[in-house]
């Protein structure tokens, strides 16, 4: 196989290839001291964040386990086991407000979503039907009124003795 090319032009496009090369090893060169330098950069942001990190979940730890575990109102009315599979909506919010602090004001929305959390899958409740229960406790004394109900707030009631 005869070659077409003379030797100065073989050499001209061997050097123009070298040429091409080193730039390219330049570049290179050049991209990978960056890359170097930004891999160091942020290896050291990491380092310094891991380091707040662990001190910030280690004090947060701390912080729970010093606190008193909260008593909540639906754990301190007991077993709802007796209620039975279709539990009464009566009863369930009797529970509820019978569970909950004394002297601590209280809305239906707030009884509802008690309710709803308490009986999971047994009952549903609206802040509706919280609202009736609580104005037939209020007429009959079992509980007083906060703050009358407006178009823009809801009544709030509140367990005598607190």
């Amino acid at each position: 196989m005869k070659s077409q090319l003379s030797i100065a032009d073989m050499l001209s496009r061997l050097e123009a290839q070298i040429a091409l090369h080193r730039d390219k090893q330049a570049f290179h060169a050049e991209q990978k001291s960056h890359h170097q330098d930004e891999e160091a950069r942020h290896a050291a942001a990491l380092e310094r964040l891991s380091q707040r990190y662990v001190a910030f979940k280690a004090a947060a730890s701390e912080a729970e386990a010093a606190l008193p575990p909260e008593p909540s109102p639906e754990k301190a009315a007991g077993d709802d086991s007796d209620l039975g599979p279709r539990p009464k909506k009566s009863r369930a919010l009797g529970r509820v407000v019978d569970g909950w602090p004394a002297g601590v004001p209280f809305g239906a929305s707030e009884v509802a979503a008690a309710v709803n959390r308490r009986f999971a899958g047994k009952l549903s409740l609206t802040a509706r039907d919280a609202e009736s229960f609580l104005r037939r406790r209020s007429l009959n004394g079992t509980l007083k009124v906060v703050r009358k109900g407006k178009p823009f707030h809801e009544t709030l009631y509140r367990k005598p003795g607190g």
